[in-house]
């Protein structure tokens, strides 16, 4: 297996880093290649929503990967992606982060890095994954429609830093969580539940396909799912999903 960031491909401006490294992934390019794009003009996050990636204002990168794992257990992989930000936040910038299943990263409420993992499976085996990872880095302030619900790591730290600064020590902690991910996904899970607050006695709503589920959280359940105890006493473990803090 390449180190992941073996490669890095620079570009200035991108409709989608995502795309791009599909692109590379399906012409057979080796897993650690990453795509990194000053500008992204048609970023995605999670459930198709759009993430506004200006110029020089933040990280964006997707990295491709082709663990020999299960569909199935692609989900410590995604875990393992928001612990590596998290840490790196942490280490190297003095800012204490928040994880909200599965992996959005937040301080203070305020949501400063998404991650999007996209599959590509056939005849039930996993082909390769797509990890891609937007953190706001350098922006002052943000429209008002997001102020509220949006940061970055210079709103929190007060710091000019340059994306780049920001990609060089993550892609040695998403190395280091991979593998882990890989060989232990207990400690994927263990190490999830320690950084999210989100994890045990959160009161939240999730809002799915399926309608809104309210509960208490009780955990990652071994296979990565989110367990939650519904009024009844009822235990259901959740696989996807938009979780919530649950208000009143």
């Amino acid at each position: 297996m390449n180190r992941i960031g073996s490669a890095v491909l620079r570009y200035d401006r991108l409709p989608s880093t995502n795309d791009v490294a599909r692109e590379l992934a399906q012409t057979y390019a080796p897993e650690g290649v990453a795509v990194v794009a000053r500008e992204q003009i048609a970023g995605r996050g999670r459930q198709g929503r759009a993430w506004a990636s200006p110029a020089g204002q933040g990280l964006n990168c997707s990295i491709i990967l082709r663990p020999r794992v299960s569909p199935a257990d692609a989900t410590f992989i995604t875990l393992a992606r928001a612990i590596a930000v998290v840490e790196t936040l942490a280490d190297d910038f003095q800012v204490l982060a928040d994880i909200k299943w599965p992996n959005d990263v937040h301080v203070g409420g305020r949501k400063l890095c998404g991650i999007l993992v996209e599959t590509a499976i056939e005849s039930g085996a996993l082909q390769f994954a797509i990890m891609g990872i937007g953190v706001n880095i350098a922006q002052r302030e943000f429209p008002d429609d997001l102020k509220a619900i949006a940061t970055s790591l210079f709103i929190e730290s007060g710091k000019k830093i340059a994306p780049e600064e920001f990609l060089m020590p993550l892609l040695v902690r998403l190395e280091v969580w991979y593998r882990r991910a890989l060989a232990q996904p207990a400690e994927i899970i263990a190490k999830w539940e320690a950084s999210s607050s989100y994890a045990r006695d959160c009161a939240v709503q999730v809002v799915s396909a399926e309608g809104v589920i309210e509960g208490t959280t009780r955990g990652l359940a071994p296979s990565g799912a989110l367990t939650l105890e519904l009024t009844n006493g009822e235990r259901r473990e959740i696989v996807a999903g938009d979780v919530r803090l649950r208000k009143g």
